[in-house]
């Protein structure tokens, strides 16, 4: 297992890697000064993500959801019957969700706090229908909306290309030093920058909606490949 730690003024952000069936990265947020822990788009092993807050003194409150899919969702479940905890979800998410427990929900541009620590969110569907970004000081968890110079899929229910599009227009205000955390360590390297993604990742590159939208279709379709390294906009407009 692989965990690297950020610490920040009010808050540490420690991130496990490769958990689970699908190898995703579980995000934790451990606010200084309450002693709490909101965790990220927790799978898969919901007993070692308990053990893990409380051995460094912290106790899990709340669990803040991306989108909706299971290998992100399928222990949250466990976590809030256990600990109480509070689900948070973005409200385009609601149909989507197989969650037992209640669920707060939010929408673009609310403030999510834990303790003395706030999150934005951040409205970005297309992989989803209601997925969503959390900024906080210095970092922002995205789910599967962006990879290290890759982004998420459109195919499954809620996906759309066009609103994918909107979304990556969104993420490129997204201030440049600002680190990106992903769901799932599917690029060349974990450690990356907004700036270096808006340089590199072609789902950014792209200022054009039917641009994108053929990208997009043609990875679908295999005719264009997966980028994994960073590509330049002239790379990318000769795969169209």
């Amino acid at each position: 297992m692989l965990i690297k730690t950020f610490t920040e003024e009010t808050y540490t952000l420690d991130i496990m890697y490769h958990m689970g069936t699908y190898e995703n990265s579980i995000h934790f947020i451990f606010d200084h000064q309450s002693k709490t822990c909101a965790i990220i788009d927790p799978a898969w092993h919901a007993d070692l993500f308990i053990d893990y807050a409380r051995d460094k003194g912290y106790t899990i409150t709340d669990i803040w959801l991306t989108h909706w899919h299971g290998d992100h969702t399928n222990a949250a479940d466990e976590i809030a019957e256990k600990t109480n905890a509070k689900i948070t979800v973005g409200i385009n998410e609601l149909p989507y969700l197989d969650i037992e427990h209640d669920l707060i929900t939010v929408n673009d541009g609310d403030i999510v706090t834990l303790g003395n620590t706030k999150a934005k969110v951040i409205n970005t569907p297309g992989h989803t229908a209601g997925g969503i970004c959390y900024l906080l000081d210095g970092h922002i968890m995205v789910g599967d909306t962006l990879f290290v110079y890759g982004a998420g899929h459109c195919s499954l229910p809620g996906g759309n290309i066009r609103e994918f599009y909107h979304s990556m227009q969104k993420l490129k205000q997204v201030d440049g030093k600002v680190m990106l955390h992903c769901g799932h360590d599917y690029g060349c390297k974990i450690d990356t920058t907004m700036d270096e993604q808006k340089t590199g990742n072609a789902y950014l590159l792209i200022d054009n909606e039917e641009d994108f939208i053929s990208y997009v279709e043609g990875m679908s379709q295999g005719l264009v490949p997966y980028p994994t390294e960073a590509l330049s906009l002239k790379e990318v407009q000769a795969m169209l």
